[in-house]
């Protein structure tokens, strides 16, 4: 197959939709009769649309979270202007402008679709279509930007709210025709990013503790608050994921705070030293030291008896709220322990699948692709449908190991093959499906990745076949792999995981460079000595 044809295989690979297949017999799965070449030219031109095109939707989700951490950064510095100023009330008046705006384009990033990869539900990449999966995975970074809005939003609700107030998951501010936030960027951000910035806040108040009366009891607040919210976050089984590395800090926010108590009971700021202290006593003292004498004590003791009875609502509503927030996370998890052994079941098929078609045993190798077909179709795509997140991972290693396993198959036996049975393989038939042929919802990179792998299993055929001197298929495996390695080239820009799969496949060419020649030695020579390749044997990556 020439480079051409094969890097249109390629470069059409990115704007089909999903196949289903509607032939009746199990082998006419597993090969196709077209034959048809696609002009190269147009070919080029559909690469170069298709490339532009997820340029542009990567840009365009980049250029969207700039605008978003320059929206952050000045509503923050208006609200520090608020707190620094004498004369609020226009400063005041700007802040609110500026978080009207901050509001309003977070929820029309939340709401466009063309800041969504959608594959799973909408294979196409039409970003027309405005049914987006509430699972769905952000382009570019705009998820760290969500959940940095969600940490402004938790900060200035605490201290709107006389540092005893939790955002709610379900606050105005969050919900609307579309949720804004996942349930990882509310944890990260309004959790577990409100610690750190309480943390940070108390020590800036502490630092005023000889003129500011409600410092201490600010610092006691927040140590309440962060190690209310931590206690909650033990219940959380978080893997080895980003949440996970962000909830082991949380930890030293609330040793911070407590260390500055402990630097202020030191210093005398919460009685028992100096001169603060007694003035402290004399003003009325903390309330829990003052004497009933009369009427009015009483009085004062029921309305603070009701205000804690208000803070306990308060905290037992954030609690039932971070309760459904882990039943839906344990849900997933479970979903996700699911996926990967299926996974595992259905990427042993595959392999055993290549194995048998290097033991000559075809119909084992059939019955094992379509195993494992039958296991993504039936067993994993509706999780993945369920929890868009779990696309990548375990279940693309599966879908580009059984496209490796797929186009294997079908350059051995090309359009025929299903008869031969558990025969040898003599000549390969040199036929590479295009991206279309392939009828499992594959991405480019899962095709381009199978495609690699299988310059691997081409050249152990390729030794295979040396070993009794079959000259014409060492020929064919080198073509073959010289047009996948010229084609992946010439497709341009490539994926990150994809380059580390160029050296193997160059080596692989070079090793049948490398026993042709020898070949043609012993022909000129008329005698056989042993091949390199005999000696060491393939070592190519698959």
């Amino acid at each position: 197959m020439r480079p051409t044809a094969l890097c249109a295989s390629l470069l059409t690979a990115a704007t089909r939709s999903l196949a289903l297949t509607t032939t009746t017999t199990p082998y006419a799965r597993l090969v196709s009769s077209s034959t048809k070449m696609v002009d190269y030219r147009e070919l080029t031109n559909q690469l170069v649309t298709k490339m532009k095109q997820e340029d542009d939707l990567r840009n365009k989700a980049y250029d969207r979270s700039w605008e978003l951490n320059a929206a952050l950064i000045r509503v923050e510095m208006a609200h520090e202007e608020v707190l620094s100023s004498p004369d609020k009330k226009e400063l005041i008046s700007t802040l609110e402008k500026e978080e009207e705006t901050l509001d309003e384009l977070f929820r029309e990033t939340a709401l466009s679709p063309a800041y969504y990869n959608n594959i799973v539900h909408n294979p196409s990449g039409d970003d027309e279509i405005t049914t987006i999966h509430e699972r769905a995975p952000r382009r570019g970074n705009i998820d760290y930007k969500m959940e940095s809005y969600a940490r402004y939003k938790a900060v200035r609700y605490y201290l709107q709210t006389e540092n005893d107030g939790l955002l709610s998951p379900n606050a105005p501010c969050f919900s609307g025709a579309r949720n804004i936030l996942t349930d990882e960027e509310y944890l990260g951000g309004a959790c577990i990013g409100l610690c750190h910035d309480l943390s940070k806040i108390a020590v800036s108040r502490a630092s005023n503790a000889m003129s500011d009366p409600t410092a201490v009891q600010f610092v006691q607040d927040a140590r309440d608050t962060v190690s209310n919210i931590l206690q909650e976050l033990l219940e959380f089984d978080w893997r080895n994921s980003p949440l996970r590395r962000k909830y082991d800090s949380t930890k030293y926010a609330l040793k911070q705070l407590e260390t500055v108590l402990y630097e202020l009971s030191v210093a005398g700021a919460l009685g028992g030293h100096g001169h603060d202290s007694l003035k402290s006593e004399e003003e009325g003292g903390p309330k829990k030291k003052r004497i009933k004498v009369d009427d009015e004590n009483n009085s004062d003791e029921k309305e603070e008896n009701k205000d804690v009875d208000m803070e306990k609502s308060a905290l037992d509503t954030f609690k039932q709220e971070i309760a459904e927030v882990k039943e839906r996370m344990d849900h997933r998890d479970k979903l996700r322990e699911t996926l990967i052994k299926t996974s595992r079941d259905s990427q042993k098929a595959a392999k055993n699948s290549i194995f048998a078609m290097h033991r000559g045993n075809n119909k084992s190798a059939v019955q094992l692709l379509l195993d494992c077909e039958n296991s993504v179709r039936n067993d994993l795509l509706p999780i993945v449908k369920e929890e868009p997140t779990l696309r990548g991972g375990s279940f693309s290693n599966v879908l580009e190991e059984y496209v490796e396993g797929k186009l294997f198959y079908c350059w051995l036996h090309g359009n025929g093959g299903e008869e031969s049975g558990d025969s040898k393989n003599d000549k390969p038939a040199g036929k590479i499906l295009t991206f279309d042929e392939i009828t499992l919802p594959i991405t480019v990179d899962e095709y381009i990745g199978g495609l690699c792998d299988l310059t691997g299993e081409i050249g152990r055929f390729a030794v295979a076949r040396g070993t009794v001197r079959d000259k014409e298929s060492v020929k064919i495996c080198l073509e073959t792999s010289k047009n996948i390695y010229m084609a992946i080239r010439m497709a341009g820009k490539l994926p990150g995981n994809i380059n580390k799969k160029m050296n193997p496949l160059k080596n692989s060419i070079e090793k049948m460079e490398r026993i042709l020649y020898e070949q043609s030695l012993m022909e000129m020579a008329g005698r056989k000595f042993q091949s390199s390749m005999e000696e060491g044997g393939f070592d190519a990556e698959d």
